[in-house]
């Protein structure tokens, strides 16, 4: 599997608009991300890309817009490209957009819109978003960072985007900047079978914000070394949200036994625990094969999607 600093790579050499349509729309797609539809071009209005989702328990549609830019997000005291202040300015111009709504006869407004970068966000960029989150002035924006990007491609279309970039993975391979992996899906299947079927399971138990949040405890949980509790506000600020918005859901994962807290801090319980035995059982493997651990993610996503 390719790692997330190759698929980066590999992104950058495409077009925005290119990389948008040829990529990413089959990605959310495969997702499973409603009417993903490609909207780039001279009249995009700031959206790459849009699709909507359904709101809960009402069911109605609620668009969100996309934009995706080459390198990384940054301060700058003008509204140069790729500041964050050029970003807000074209994130206003995308919530003016007006979308019909054929089916529901009615025209609709995006709800959210979401920069997508292949970079990072540079740590000036992440001050300024966080206080202009604090005073409720960029709630509706979203940001997602080229080792999201490169996530969502290894868990859910790693062998279409290897596919897509066969002749450049091929030169790699003559110059000997790949190598054949031993940890596969494949492999882990073979030997993990059980657990992986559990993951499964009780990932149908859960809602979609639900399992954003079950997904972004263990990862907090892994990147700290596996401890046993994450503190409320570190899920917070992951969850990019206030708890008040999250109540409702930490209520419910309480009352099936999926969560615990205590003291400030979050972990997981019951049956949810399962997830963190497949993710450090993937951890282990891939240590002692020597294999980079930037592919955890990847393999972890593409086992139980």
């Amino acid at each position: 599997m390719l790692n997330k600093e190759r698929i980066i790579e590999f992104l950058e050499t495409l077009h925005e608009h290119k990389m948008a349509k040829d990529i990413f729309v089959p990605l959310f797609q495969k997702m499973g991300l409603r009417d993903v539809r490609f909207t780039g071009g001279a009249d995009e209005e700031g959206i790459d890309i849009e699709y909507y989702e359904l709101t809960e328990p009402e069911k109605r549609k609620s668009y969100v817009g996309i934009q995706f830019k080459k390198g990384s997000l940054v301060y700058s005291s003008g509204g140069s490209k790729n500041s964050v202040k050029e970003v807000r300015n074209q994130a206003e111009e995308a919530f003016e957009k007006e979308i019909p709504d054929i089916d529901g006869h009615a025209t609709q407004f995006i709800s959210r819109f979401i920069v997508a970068v292949t970079g990072d966000i540079n740590q000036r960029a992440r001050k300024f978003i966080g206080r202009a989150r604090q005073k409720g002035a960029d709630r509706r924006i979203d940001y997602w960072t080229g080792d999201r990007l490169a996530e969502y491609i290894q868990g859910h279309w790693i062998e279409k985007f290897e596919e897509y970039f066969s002749d450049e993975i091929e030169q790699l391979a003559d110059e000997g900047g790949t190598e054949e992996t031993i940890i596969d899906a494949e492999y882990l299947y073979d030997n993990y079978k059980n657990i992986i079927i559990k993951c499964k399971k009780v990932k149908t138990t859960l809602g979609g914000f639900e399992w954003q949040i079950i997904e972004s405890i263990f990862k907090l949980s892994y990147e700290s070394g596996f401890e046993s509790s994450v503190p409320i506000v570190d899920l917070l600020i992951e969850l990019e949200c206030t708890e008040d918005y999250c109540r409702e859901e930490f209520e419910h994962l309480v009352s099936l036994g999926y969560l615990d807290f205590e003291r400030g801090a979050v972990s997981l319980t019951g049956h949810a625990n399962i997830f963190t035995q497949l993710l450090d059982a993937i951890t282990e493997e891939l240590d002692d094969a020597e294999e980079d651990p930037d592919n955890t993610w990847g393999l972890f996503n593409s086992l139980i999607k």
